[in-house]
């Protein structure tokens, strides 16, 4: 805090020294002539009533007459020519109208006596030592309180900035449950709140992370494990025929991980902002008919009628790659849990994109309607690979939604099912 305090001292000492002295310096060229003129009027009376004792007077006689003159007046008089004071057109106009010429900040006069070169000078006397001890005393009053005020100015700030950085180390040493709660009073309060927002941000990502990687893991494992399984079965079986079916069950597993690992790259790099997104004008009904028609074969594997209802829009911005594979996801959602149908709605209301997958399902409960959008969080904790899943389709969907600047939202569907809705904003 000192070294803070001191050098805003400093600063603040020169620059109101600079600042007194500029000031200083353009007042007196601005108020010279009407200071010249005031102090001329001044003295104007005193010079008049010597000149006019001197007046009449040469060499010798006026210099004893001024010598005569110096034990009345407590100012200095003496006989000046004026070829020795270098003066200035200006300031011999003023001599030849009969005026006083001043300098020296107006404490040195001149005064014309009868039209000659000799002038007569008076000089003030200069400010008593004892003067100049107070004008120094106020100056160091003056100091004193400005320390004293910018110290109790300071220590707030210094306070706050301390808070911050033991924020900011304890941060560091991997606390990531620290926060600031800076008072808006604060001359940092809103640095201090980014400073929260980052570190919850951060607290956030780095949970996700780990809960990601063990989730990973979690399931990874289960078509590994069949794998090895599988593998060693197909071991000890002379049969080609039973031979044959492991191995379609193995490409089913490697077209699982292969599945699995496709998902976790599209939705890293979405949830770390490692893809940039680039909008594209796209005609709506024949991509979203493309779109429905590339999980028709699923359907009718599932005995699940898809149908696109209704399609309001006719062209937008959107991402093809990524969105297709959002509107695939909610589509594959609803054709595992649908009874016989699925709809898909395309509309366009309030500034706003909605996209509905509605199907006759069984629904979800209340309670798990923000879960069902969390990696590897299944409602259904089934393994079973026509209801299972690996949990990160609507995970991916939510991450789609955002990056195109929406969200994704699930509530109950005419017939009582499941309905997705997946709005974002229509961008101009």
């Amino acid at each position: 805090m000192l070294r803070l305090f001191l050098g805003l001292y400093l600063v603040l000492a020169v620059g109101l020294i600079a600042a007194m002295q500029a000031v200083e310096h353009t007042f007196d060229a601005l108020l010279d002539e009407q200071m010249q003129a005031y102090n001329r009027e001044t003295y104007r009376g005193q010079a008049h009533a010597l000149v006019e004792q001197l007046r009449g007077l040469q060499g010798e006689q006026r210099q004893q007459r001024l010598a005569a003159l110096r034990a009345d007046y407590g100012i200095e008089l003496s006989l000046v020519q004026s070829d020795q004071l270098g003066l200035s057109e200006r300031e011999k106009a003023l001599l030849a109208e009969g005026k006083l010429v001043l300098r020296d900040k107006y404490t040195r006069i001149f005064s014309p006596i009868d039209g000659g070169d000799q002038l007569l000078s008076l000089k003030l006397p200069l400010e008593p030592s004892l003067v100049t001890f107070y004008i120094a005393a106020a100056y160091l009053m003056l100091a004193l309180l400005v320390g004293v005020v910018l110290f109790f100015w300071v220590r707030p700030h210094w306070r706050d900035l301390e808070r911050l950085r033991l924020a900011a180390q304890r941060f560091g040493n991997n606390d990531l449950s620290v926060r600031i709660g800076m008072s808006r009073r604060s001359s940092i309060s809103e640095v201090a709140g980014h400073f929260d927002l980052m570190a919850a941000r951060i607290e956030g990502l780095i949970a996700n992370q780990r809960e990601l990687t063990n989730a990973v893991s979690h399931e990874l494992r289960t078509p590994i494990a069949r794998l090895n399984f599988e593998l060693d079965q197909l071991k000890q079986l002379p049969d080609p025929a039973s031979a044959r079916e492991l191995i379609e069950d193995m490409y089913a597993d490697l077209g699982e991980l292969e599945d699995m690992v496709s998902e976790l790259l599209t939705y890293a790099s979405l949830e770390h902002g490692a893809t940039a997104i680039s909008l594209q004008p796209i005609e709506a009904g024949s991509w979203l008919d493309s779109v429905v028609a590339s999980v028709t074969l699923e359907a009718e594997a599932a005995g699940v009628e898809v149908r696109l209802v209704e399609c309001q829009v006719e062209t937008f911005d959107i991402e093809p790659r990524f969105m297709a594979r959002a509107v695939i996801n909610l589509l594959r959602n609803a054709i595992r849990y649908a009874q016989a149908n699925v709809q898909v709605s395309l509309l366009c209301d309030a500034g706003q994109y909605q996209l509905l997958v509605d199907d006759d399902g069984p629904g979800v409960p209340v309670d798990g309607r923000e879960k069902i959008f969390e990696p590897f969080a299944r409602l259904d904790t089934s393994r079973d690979r026509r209801t299972g899943g690996f949990g990160l389709g609507l995970a991916l969907v939510r991450r789609v939604a955002q990056s195109h600047g929406g969200q994704v939202q699930v509530s109950e569907s005419a017939w009582g099912g499941a309905s997705l809705r997946m709005v974002w904003p229509v961008r101009r």
